[in-house]
């Protein structure tokens, strides 16, 4: 590393920090405008080992399409083979092969991989000084003084001399130190999952693709490179493979529900060990290293302020690695970094610059905070559900669908960086999360019946494999193409409704409820929205409106008066009773009647064929509070 850099006095732009966020950041400034200045400083003089090393497909995007270094990924780390969920029995007892198991057959179009974290930033540290970053590593900063309409300054020491620097800039991604963001009190703990977390590396772990059955083995190119695991109540365990040979293992903990959380590396291990299948991993492991945080999740009102800051990476905000987001954070946050300042710089003069920064900053801000919002709804609604295979595998096929079609999507389109489209939108996003709080509620009262009725567990020992891949199928390949907004609405609705079919199908233990033509048509987005939540005390009233569809239906195709009807065990059976009210038919005609009753009442169809309820959603949207979006998330005790 160079240590002959002649410092100058002054900056375009200062980063504190250089974790992966801030060598990410520097790069992207750099190539959007390589005559600007730009200044790192890193605390470390060397790279160690860190948690956020699962990445999923808008970071992935990030690293290819923002920063170009889809070379340099493929040959140096690991491409992600999706998130893969194992569910055990309440004892942890199953082997892996009897698990029954959520995830990908094979690594997913859209490319997310799984970094080393060290290597990353060491070999970003010379391509970012290549580039003509000024990087020093073993610079301390001692002093931030942000200025209101000048350049701030910043005292640092390195190599045994004080520094004093001016930047039009400040960029603080110096992760948990969060210099910057503990001088401006930006951190707040209010709304967010009381988590903590404890992770380690080991070597020596066993291949989970070279141990179980044979044909176990062969339902899946690759489980090893995805995202395992498993779970329990209030808590889950990551699994993720690294390049170097090494793999990084934690548990994220929920303190309501986990009152004595093995943060400690005895319990921690002790813990591992617990789980029968995990163990079968850990025959041979090595431990390499150890830490643990007592608390994970903080947020922050701002990561960007018209006094020419910003912050990034652990020090602007951390939610919960559950579906590996903090890379498309980082992701959001260094795009709307990099075009502000690359913006701020191409003006002519001092006021036409603060006038662009007045209007945007406190949109990108609430573009960060919606987004927090967003992710925070998906895992309050996944998270009291992890241990039960029933309802978190379609959870899981649901959440992966939606994020295609909405996040990753705009992410892919350039959506997040267009603020005249982002702001258009707006009520939409409303919409979306105040969806995801009725699901919610239809979610946390199901989970209760399931235990009421001791059938929480029924599924997670049935070793069954599912993908999800049949709810993205029709739209993986056209994610980040422009005019398709409301065909996205209507798939996005569909989606949701069939997954609160899916979670009602389990309440009331209904087969091929969600699935059954007549129930979608019937228990619809209007019927849903006016009820909320569905239980057997609403069963009655909808077996009578599926009564009357069925008659009807029936009834066109037939000159004669007919009743049908279904009931609770038409469910499972398929049989459905029809009446002729004005005549009497021979046995021929009386069974071909039948016959037809049965084949409208068996009729399945997927969730794309569903009732068109654009229209009704929008009207819901535009009804749906503006205060929603900065509503808790987190309204519901979780179980």
């Amino acid at each position: 590393m160079k240590h002959s850099l002649k410092i100058r006095q002054d900056y375009d732009v200062l980063i504190i920090g250089a974790g992966w966020a801030g060598l990410t950041l520097a790069r992207q400034i750099k190539l959007e405008n390589p005559n600007l200045s730009i200044l790192q400083l890193e605390a470390s003089t060397q790279f160690k080992a860190k948690v956020g090393e699962a990445t999923v497909e808008m970071a992935g995007h990030y690293f290819i399409h923002r920063l170009g270094l889809i070379n340099y990924l493929y040959r140096n780390h690991l491409p992600k083979n999706g998130l893969r969920f194992f569910f055990d029995s309440e004892q942890h007892d199953l082997s892996l092969h009897e698990m029954s198991e959520h995830g990908t057959t094979s690594i997913p179009p859209h490319p997310a991989f799984q970094l080393d974290r060290a290597k990353l930033e060491h070999d970003l540290v010379y391509m970012n000084q290549e580039q003509g970053i000024d990087l020093l590593m073993g610079a301390k900063v001692k002093d931030i003084q942000i200025n209101d309409n000048a350049d701030h300054h910043i005292s640092f020491d390195y190599l045994a001399q004080t520094h004093n620097i001016s930047a039009r800039w400040l960029v603080d991604a110096s992760g948990k130190a969060s210099l910057l963001a503990k001088k401006e009190k930006l951190h707040h703990r209010r709304d967010v999952p009381k988590n903590c977390a404890a992770w380690a590396r080991f070597s020596q772990v066993t291949d989970i693709d070279s141990i179980g059955p044979q044909k176990w083995r062969k339902m899946v190119n690759g489980r090893f490179l995805s995202t395992i695991h498993f779970t329990g109540p209030g808590y889950w365990i990551w699994v993720i493979p690294l390049s170097g040979g090494f793999t990084s293992i934690g548990i994220d903990c929920d303190k309501a529900v986990m009152k004595k959380p093995p943060l400690k590396q005895a319990d921690f291990l002790a813990f591992l060990q617990q789980h029968k299948g995990l163990s079968e991993l850990l025959v041979n492991a090595k431990l390499e290293d150890f830490e643990a945080w007592g608390q994970l999740a903080y947020r922050s009102e701002q990561f960007i302020n018209i006094k020419r800051w910003a912050t990034t990476g652990f020090a602007a905000m951390f939610l919960d690695p559950l579906f590996s987001g903090g890379g498309d954070v980082i992701a959001i946050t260094n795009d709307a970094i990099t075009n502000t300042i690359c913006a701020d710089f191409s003006y002519h003069n001092q006021e036409e610059a603060d006038k662009a920064l007045t209007y945007k900053v406190p949109i990108l801000n609430q573009q960060s905070h919606e987004f927090y919002q967003g992710l925070y709804a998906y895992i309050n609604n996944t998270n009291p559900a992890l241990d039960c295979a029933e309802i978190c595998s379609p959870l899981l096929a649901y959440n992966t669908a939606v994020y295609f079609l909405e996040a990753a999507w705009d992410y892919m389109a350039g959506n997040f960086s267009n603020i005249e489209y982002w702001q258009k939108k707006d009520y939409i996003r409303r919409g979306y999360l105040a969806l995801e709080k009725i699901l919610n509620k239809q979610i946390t009262s199901t989970l209760q019946t399931l235990r009421e009725q001791g059938r929480y567990f029924n599924r997670n020992h049935e070793g069954f494999f599912e993908s999800g891949a049949d709810l993205y199928k029709y739209f993986v390949f056209d994610m980040g193409k422009p005019g398709k907004d409301g065909w996205r609405i209507d798939m996005h609705i569909k989606l949701w409704v069939d997954i609160y079919l899916k979670i009602t199908a389990s309440k009331l233990n209904l087969n091929k409820f969600a699935s059954r033509r007549l129930v979608q048509e019937t228990l619809n987005l209007p019927q849903i929205l006016a009820h909320e939540t569905f239980d057997e005390t609403q069963f009655p009233e909808l077996l009578a409106n599926l009564n009357q569809t069925l008659t009807n239906e029936l009834q066109q195709n037939t000159e004669h008066t007919v009743l049908a009807e279904i009931t609770r065990e038409s469910f499972s059976s398929g049989h459905v009773t029809v009446q002729v009210i004005d005549n009497t038919l021979d046995d021929a005609d009386m069974n071909k009647l039948i016959q037809m009753a049965k084949g409208i009442w068996n009729t399945e169809q997927e969730y794309i064929a569903m009732p068109f309820m654009v229209p009704h959603f929008l009207q819901f949207c535009r009804k749906t509070d503006t205060k929603i979006m900065s509503d808790p998330i987190q309204e519901v005790a979780l179980c």
